[in-house]
C-alpha cells in the first residue's frame, strides 16, 4: 500500500506536467488559424473590390463611347433607351420643337423652330434635318429639307434650327423632324418628294402637332 501511494502521486504530477506545456502550442495553432481566416477575408473583399471596379469601368466606358457602340452595333440603343437614355449613331438628339401659325400678308405660315444637341464626346458636323408634316392617318402630306448652315457643333453644345412653310396643307395634323445620314449643305430650297414604299425614318426624330400642341 505504502508504495502504491507514491507511483499515484508521480503519475498525476507528470500529467499535471504535460497540461501547461500543450496549453501554449494550442494557442499559437489559434492564432495561426485566425491569421489564415483574416487573409482569406482580406482576398475575398479585394476580389469583389476588383470585380466592382471592373464593372464600374466598364459601365463608364459604355456611356463615353456610346456613339461608337450603337455605331458599330445598332441593336444597343434599346439597350440605352431601357435606362432612359437616347443614343443613334448620329451623335445628336433633336429637342421638343415649337410650332406656331402665323400670317404674313394673308398669307398662313407654319413656324418650326427647335435644336439639335451633340451628346457625343467629339464635335460633329451639323446634320441634315428633314420635315415631315402628317395627316390624321400618319401619311406624309408634305416633306422638305431644312435649311442648315454647314459647320461642326462642340460636344454638349446646341445649335437652334428654324424652318417656315407658306401656305401648309390645311389636312396637316403634326409635324416630324428626322436627322439625316448626311452633313447640312447650307441653304437648301424646300422640296416634296411623295413618301418612298419601305422608306423609314432615322432613328431619331422629334413629332408635334401642326396646331403648335407637342
Amino acid at each position: 500500500m505504502d508504495q502504491a501511494g507514491p507511483q499515484e502521486a508521480a503519475a498525476v504530477s507528470e500529467a499535471g506536467m504535460q497540461e501547461p506545456a500543450a496549453q501554449p502550442h494550442k494557442a499559437f495553432r489559434a492564432r495561426q488559424e485566425k491569421k489564415r481566416h483574416t487573409l482569406s477575408l482580406a482576398a475575398a473583399g479585394g476580389a469583389w473590390g476588383a470585380l466592382m471596379a471592373a464593372c464600374a469601368l466598364l459601365f463608364v466606358g459604355a456611356w463615353i463611347f456610346r456613339v461608337d457602340i450603337v455605331t458599330l452595333w445598332p441593336r444597343a440603343s434599346s439597350a440605352y433607351a431601357a435606362v432612359g437614355a437616347e443614343v443613334n449613331p448620329y451623335g445628336f438628339s433633336i429637342g421638343e420643337l415649337d410650332i406656331r401659325r402665323e400670317t404674313d400678308h394673308g398669307v398662313p405660315l407654319l413656324v418650326i423652330e427647335g435644336d439639335i444637341h451633340n451628346f457625343d464626346r467629339r464635335s460633329r458636323d451639323v446634320p441634315g434635318l428633314r420635315a415631315i408634316l402628317r395627316d390624321s392617318e400618319g401619311a406624309s402630306v408634305l416633306e422638305w429639307q431644312v435649311s442648315m448652315p454647314a459647320g461642326r457643333v462642340r460636344p454638349g453644345k446646341r445649335h437652334d434650327f428654324r424652318t417656315v412653310v407658306s401656305d401648309p396643307p390645311p389636312h396637316a395634323v403634326e409635324v416630324e423632324v428626322v436627322l439625316m445620314s448626311e452633313a447640312a449643305r447650307g441653304n437648301v430650297a424646300h422640296e416634296a418628294p411623295r413618301p418612298r414604299p419601305g422608306h423609314e425614318d432615322p432613328p431619331q426624330t422629334r413629332t408635334a402637332g401642326a396646331d403648335g400642341h407637342r
